[in-house]
């Protein structure tokens, strides 16, 4: 017992850390269009008390649930005294107590690899970057490992209250991303090829508690409620428990190749082993892989590599777990960067207990050591990469996290939007129009929250004229003709990779904020 609590002190005490670490700056990069399109489904359940479950975008109710707590405590009282920070430190606290969980898994992995697993998830560069993310990955990572943690805790134990936990846990993966399936898919696989291989090696099972079929019923039985719950919003939206099912018939046909997110099979392998664009600094998270695939390995022999307070079948069902979510992910044309976080995860753990492998083949202490200390300079090497691409690179293309990332310029466009209203009549109250050559105009919506008359259009209106336009280039020969009368076009500002915007803003009142300025 004091081992274990002397394990979660240590454990909260890299939680901390890694909280810092990610909560630092965590205003530093602009929304990217995602975020915003997440914090502007949070600002209707906050202001309306609404949610309704979409099946075809946005995925589920997990997050903004989650945020509605984290902003009543930040003291803000309205949506547009909100700020990037406001919503990421969700992810960033899932994020962190993720090393937590690791807590469950102390008699099935061995102190000293959880505490090695700890360190590794605390600086993962993708699991850093996208625990800044208001998105929903850190939030389904968590709930994933929470599953198989409490499904751990119950076969060591048999009590009925980790069942239930485990219940609840598997339904929040559903309730939180449509990937949930990837989650179930690999469980069950797993199950079915760690039970097989220890059948070749004739192992024998141990004298564990004995489960009890009422417990998994119940367990079952939680994990249905919570689905329900969630998924119908309270079952003030019934509908939303069909669409849960139905989402996937939309799914199918968009992880296809016909996706603009399609990429190839080894999009993730080059992820984890190598990834540099021109003279861009190398992402690599290749001796996490290596470390994973030793203890894997380790797990499939018949002769016995793990410390006496480990369990090899936990680790064995990890490795089949985490190598069957890469195969699966790998196979499905549509691949976003923070899908890997799933299977990444697994190979963490694994590797904390593959570096144990390896310290207890060393024949001297010393040998030991020095393997304790590559692995913590591993860890520091991460740390360094996670700070490149969370800090000095978030927005740059050779860094493979800034998937489609907003540019620091459009604070600027925003500010500049901001300081003209101030120059006009109408103040706050001013028109604008933000007219894009398609519907992926956002984050713009979240960064003129303060402007209660701009409208957002997919296309060219009929009529363009407002007080200020921020235009996709693509409609400049438009523009020009049905402005060139009454407004200037004042400049471009960065948007996305290769896509600028302009900002049109009519004559008087550019001229009045021009001589605001100069007083």
């Amino acid at each position: 017992m004091k081992r274990a609590i002397l394990l979660f002190l240590l454990l909260l005490l890299i939680a901390a850390g890694a909280f810092a670490f990610r909560f630092h700056r965590l205003d530093i990069r602009p929304f990217h269009a995602d975020e915003s399109v997440q914090a502007a489904i949070f600002r209707t359940l906050w202001e309306d008390g609404t949610y309704t479950y979409n099946p075809h975008e946005f995925h589920g109710p997990t997050l903004p649930a989650s945020t509605w707590p984290a902003v009543k405590l930040s003291g803000k009282s309205q949506f547009a005294e909100t700020n990037e920070a406001t919503f990421r430190i969700v992810p960033v606290l899932f994020g962190s107590a993720l090393i937590l969980l690791l807590w469950l898994f102390r008699d099935g992995l061995g102190m000293l690899a959880v505490v090695l697993a700890a360190l590794l998830a605390a600086v993962s560069p993708p699991l850093v970057y996208y625990s800044r993310d208001y998105i929903h990955e850190s939030l389904f990572v968590f709930f994933s490992l929470a599953t198989i943690g409490c499904i751990w805790r119950y076969m060591r134990t048999g009590r009925l209250c980790w069942c239930l936990l485990a219940g609840v846990a598997l339904g929040l993966i559903q309730a939180t991303k449509e990937t949930s399936i990837f989650v179930y898919s690999a469980m069950i696989v797993a199950t079915v090829f760690s039970t097989g291989w220890a059948w070749l090696l004739w192992e024998k099972d141990d004298d564990g508690p004995m489960l009890k079929s009422w417990h998994i019923f119940l367990g079952i039985a939680a994990a249905v409620v919570t689905v329900v719950l969630c998924m119908t919003s309270l079952m003030t939206n019934p509908r939303g428990l069909t669409d849960a099912a139905l989402t996937y018939v939309h799914w199918v046909g968009r992880s296809g190749d016909e996706s603009p997110h399609a990429q190839p099979w080894y999009y993730y392998i080059r992820l984890l082993f190598w990834w540099q664009e021109g003279r861009g600094p190398v992402f690599t998270e290749a001796y996490v892989v290596v470390l994973a695939l030793v203890g894997f390995v380790a797990s499939l022999l018949p002769c016995r590599f793990a410390p006496k307070n480990a369990d090899i079948r936990l680790v064995r069902w990890l490795g089949f777990y985490s190598f069957f979510m890469a195969v699966a992910y790998s196979i499905v044309p549509y691949k976003m960067p923070w899908l890997m976080l799933g299977f990444l995860s697994g190979m963490i753990i694994l590797a904390g207990f593959g570096a144990t492998v390896i310290v207890r083949l060393m024949p001297t202490k010393i040998l030991k050591g020095g393997v304790v200390l590559l692995v913590l300079g591993g860890v520091a090497h991460s740390a360094h990469l996670a700070y490149t691409a969370g800090w000095k690179s978030y927005a740059d293309p050779a860094n493979p996290y800034a998937y489609v990332q907003t540019y620091d310029e459009i604070k600027t466009l925003a500010a500049r939007v901001e300081e003209i209203s101030k120059s006009s009549r109408a103040g706050d109250e001013m028109t604008v129009k933000v007219i894009w050559h398609d519907n992926y105009y956002w984050p713009l919506p979240w960064y003129l929250r303060g402007l209660p008359n701009a409208e957002h259009w997919g296309e060219m209106p009929d009529n363009p004229v407002a007080d200020v336009i921020i235009a996709s280039p693509m409609h400049d020969v438009e523009l020009t003709a049905a402005l060139q009368e009454t407004h200037t076009m004042t400049d471009y500002y960065g948007f996305r990779r290769n896509l600028p915007a302009q900002l049109w803003v009519e004559d008087k009142l550019w001229v009045k904020y021009l001589e605001d300025r100069e007083d």
